[in-house]
């Protein structure tokens, strides 16, 4: 009788210690996270393990950068000064694209303390945008040469 009920105690823990079922891929054993405001997701550090940025282009132009945990559930709260890519123009030319960190009083946010950082100037002209983020620290976690390829926001976000 024991042993029945370990075989259904097995599947039960993995069902509820692993990503939510609507995650899932149809056909795949492989999941996926979607980005909550309809941008681009990037991974930082092993799958499941590490954390998550999502891109966003704004309506007027300007990228944000959203810092999320592992399975872009919950938003993650960086002490960083700025979020910078380094983005290599079409003429050979290195341009730095400077993300500043933006406070939100309602949530409770401020600059030093927030996941939510914004361009300093708006970089839809400059899409696709393929660039680095020479390093990015998350909950004291180092994350050094994160390649960024920003195409802009998915379909569903832009109607």
């Amino acid at each position: 009788m024991k042993a029945i009920q370990y075989l259904f105690l097995i599947p039960s823990i993995f069902f509820f210690f692993s990503c939510g079922e609507e995650q899932h891929q149809v056909g795949h054993g492989a999941h996926i996270h979607a980005a909550p405001h309809g941008g681009q997701l990037v991974e930082l550090g092993v799958h499941g393990a590490g954390f998550n940025l999502e891109l966003v282009l704004h309506e007027q132009g300007f990228l944000q950068i959203y810092v999320f945990d592992a399975h872009v559930q919950n938003f993650v709260r960086i002490s960083a000064n700025s979020i910078d890519i380094e983005v290599t123009e079409q003429n050979g030319t290195t341009k730095i694209i400077t993300c500043e960190p933006i406070a939100d009083p309602i949530t409770g946010e401020t600059v030093g303390n927030t996941a939510l950082f914004t361009s300093t100037e708006r970089i839809d002209k400059l899409l696709p945008l393929t660039g680095v983020i020479n390093r990015i620290d998350v909950m004291n976690s180092p994350y050094e040469n994160v390649e960024i390829n920003f195409l802009g926001n998915t379909k569903a976000e832009q109607e």
